[in-house]
């Protein structure tokens, strides 16, 4: 019976280093995959800041009278 258990504990030893195995790859996935979307992110909002340029541009507005419209006053 003894052995039994010992080749039981072996599997379970053998199975426990196989999912420790499988945690550390899928961290490490996970690790990419969050800073491959932070990239995307900050993609976008780089897009989104150059559309906001190019339409200031075309209406010949500055970052000031940006500002008095989002805050709802009247550009100077």
């Amino acid at each position: 019976m003894a052995r039994g258990r010992k080749c039981s504990r072996e599997k379970l030893q053998e199975r426990l280093s196989e999912l420790q195995e499988a945690i550390e790859k899928q961290e490490d996935n996970l690790g990419r995959l969050k800073a491959e979307k932070r990239e995307c992110e900050k993609t976008i909002r780089s897009l989104e800041t150059d559309e906001l340029l190019e339409l200031m541009a075309r209406k010949n507005m500055t970052v000031e009278d940006v500002r008095s419209v989002i805050e709802g006053t009247e550009p100077a």
